[in-house]
């Protein structure tokens, strides 16, 4: 459990609402100049790898380390060289089509070197395109399926919204990350956005149902759910961490892709769910008893005036 020290360094309720959506809102709009510039410099807000925009794939058994692979097809456009966590065996990706010669230059390479010892798969730009919709049919399916999951288990706009904008602003800085380091977007990065958009709906959750239902201090309220949260999120962490050390090692490039991601995704979560999400939901909390204490005031000082005039 997070000591009682170490939690005070981190204790949000010390901080003014607006001191604590500003951060997280900074980097959104950060998040959304990056996607834009990448828009504009390469067409789409992310780079797309062959899945998306076609290609062709090898996989060979070889010993060869990637940097002799890369020197014995120089003269071809190989765009990566990784191991597929299957024995000794490669995975080669090339800017080629089956319509080219350079392909016929390939496959004429492979017979030459490998013999039968290979495998080799094409995606034409048409297919590519048929993925990209796929993909994004995928996203925006899950995403809204959350959301309208979660407005039908609140059923109150302000924390529902709160809740799908930190989940929103989770994956949009993750795939402003991706842009950051270069990373193209694949089937597995795909698969990793959408198990983001799991995770990080459920710290929020948790946030937003003790503070709505649980009786007792705003503030006691805020602190009991960020020590289960941060303990959730920190174990789900530490768990993709060792995923990726272990990607990295053996040098599995799908799974090292999957963990990166999630990775930008969940230490974003902590910043949007305990800044950007908590401090919507204390704004709204705070707000909604203030009006009703008006309220009460104002009824009671009516009351008062009327047992006046009875007098």
């Amino acid at each position: 459990m997070i000591g009682e020290r170490q939690f005070e360094k981190v204790d949000i309720t010390r901080y003014e609402v607006k001191k604590l959506v500003l951060i997280p809102l900074i980097l959104l709009l950060a998040s959304f100049v990056i996607l834009g510039y990448t828009q504009v410099s390469v067409g789409s807000p992310v780079r797309l790898g062959m899945d998306f925009i076609g290609g062709t794939m090898v996989k060979i058994s070889t010993d060869k380390s990637a940097d002799e692979l890369r020197a014995e097809f120089a003269d071809l456009p190989l765009v990566l060289v990784a191991k597929t966590g299957i024995g000794n065996e490669k995975r080669l990706e090339f800017d080629i089509s089956s319509e080219s010669q350079e392909y016929h230059r390939l496959l004429d390479r492979l017979e030459m070197q490998y013999g039968g010892r290979y495998e080799i798969k094409t995606i034409s730009a048409v297919f590519g395109k048929q993925y990209q919709r796929q993909a994004l049919f995928a996203l925006i399916t899950a995403f809204l399926l959350m959301a309208i999951v979660v407005f039908v288990v609140f059923r109150i706009f302000v924390p529902s919204f709160a809740v799908v904008l930190s989940a929103f602003s989770d994956i949009t800085i993750a795939i402003a990350c991706m842009d950051i380091i270069g990373m193209k977007l694949s089937l597995g990065t795909v698969a990793a956005l959408l198990m983001l958009i799991g995770y990080s709906v459920d710290s929020d959750i948790l946030l937003t149902t003790n503070l709505l239902r649980k009786k007792g201090e705003l503030f006691d309220n805020i602190r009991s759910a960020m020590k289960t949260g941060l303990m959730m999120t920190s174990t789900t962490i530490v768990a993709i961490f060792a995923m990726f050390i272990v990607s990295f090692l053996i040098d599995i490039t799908i799974l090292k892709d999957i963990s990166i991601v999630l990775l930008f995704g969940l230490v974003m979560d902590l910043m949007n769910t305990w800044l950007l999400n908590a401090g919507i939901l204390r704004w709204y909390i705070e707000r909604r008893e203030s009006k009703r204490k008006r309220y009460i005031k104002q009824k009671q000082s009516k009351g008062g005036k009327k047992r006046a005039k009875s007098s």
